[in-house]
């Protein structure tokens, strides 16, 4: 049973809250005295060790925005044993929600767990999507992205990696990346255009949020603490962006150090889960269907290379996809992507989102 994977949150986290009307942690179903029934709930938060009962506190004291949403904190995931044990605990209690078809908010800390969060899309019929959002690129031997990039068989299709910074990866993980075709987007780069991250995030199925990628001065509970980061505004309308993907399901926030807590660290951070609560309140639902009368189609064919690429817009809610067609069969699928995108091949030029996916397809 589910139920067995998880220990309840302690009284004095929620019980200050139970009887508002108003504020979260009255309004969401709390694994306090029982389990919380699942039936009428369609997003699941779940605690995998510090910071989460910190969390908790904060979150529980914002306010309810979020009409008739069906939430439940299910409470802290047993992680005791050895390490494969944890992963087990992670990959086990997340698949069975995800194939409830729940949504799932994880609060963490420990970034080795990433490998049986990722495990926990094992069954999944489609190829995986993550992005990542953190300042290096961690290749080493045994590293949680080592082995997702080992893992046999593979259901990884691309990983997009969000606010890099330079300094922190070397010229061989770079190579390494473009090798694959994975998209790296340094901190500069989507702090240009914060907007062309939405489209990343959209054709994503789970985020991994390491919250080294902020800056000190805003989250000084890092284990980096690095001067250079995203702010808080940026982090929470990253949140805001996954709660809106029709395709992402779960998000797991990680990257603090236990053992310096910092209060502001636990606020952004429940912030921040506010943010895709209210972005999962907003989603279209509008993801493509071929020729469906939802969409404007707009064909168009590059001279200097004779590809046909194909976008489709919302009428409901003017967001831009492109086409992907199989290179060996007459499969097709869809990336979101932005109006830029449609304005690059305007001036005849490849865009550089639609020839990484098709390479990948090789």
């Amino acid at each position: 049973m589910l139920d067995a994977f998880f220990e309840p949150v302690d009284k004095s986290v929620w019980a200050p809250f139970r009887n508002s009307d108003t504020l979260l942690g009255g309004k969401i179903h709390i694994h306090g005295n029982s389990f919380p029934k699942l039936k009428n709930c369609k997003v699941a938060l779940v605690g995998a060790g510090y910071p989460a009962d910190e969390v908790r506190r904060k979150l529980y004291s914002l306010s309810w925005r979020f009409d008739n949403l069906g939430v439940a904190d299910l409470g802290n995931l047993k992680l005791n044993g050895d390490a494969n044990s944890r992963q087990f605990a992670m990959s086990e209690a997340i698949g069975e929600l995800l194939a409830a078809g729940m949504k799932v908010l994880i609060i963490g800390h420990d970034p080795l767990l990433l490998y049986g969060y990722y495990k926990a899309y094992r069954q999944t019929k489609e190829p995986v999507e993550v992005v990542k959002v953190s300042p290096d690129v961690d290749l080493d031997e045994g590293t949680p992205l080592r082995q997702i990039l080992v893992e046999k068989p593979s259901y990884l299709f691309n990983i997009d990696f969000l606010a890099t910074q330079s300094y922190y990866i070397n010229n061989q993980t770079a190579s390494v990346l473009d090798k694959m075709y994975f998209e790296n987007h340094r901190l500069g780069e989507i702090r240009a255009s914060m907007e062309e991250t939405e489209p990343i995030l959209r054709s994503a199925h789970l985020l991994m949020f390491d919250m080294n990628a902020c800056r000190y001065a805003d989250v000084p509970g890092t284990m980096l603490q690095s001067p250079n980061g995203l702010y808080a505004e940026e982090a929470a309308r990253l949140a805001r962006y996954a709660g809106v993907s029709n395709t992402l399901s779960s998000a797991y926030f990680y990257g603090l150090n236990p053992e310096n807590p910092q209060s502001a660290d636990h606020v952004l951070l429940s912030q921040m889960i506010w943010y895709f609560l209210d972005g999962f309140c907003a989603r279209f639902n509008d993801h493509p269907v071929h020729n469906h009368e939802d969409f404007l189609i707009y064909r168009n064919r590059l001279s200097s290379t004779g590809h046909e690429i194909i976008f489709y817009k919302s009428r409901k809610s003017n967001r831009w996809w492109m086409e992907i067609p199989h290179p060996y069969d007459k499969k097709t699928f869809f990336i979101g992507c932005s109006f830029r995108d449609y304005e690059t091949v305007c001036n005849d030029e490849m865009p550089d989102r639609w020839w990484r996916a098709y390479q990948r397809l090789m």
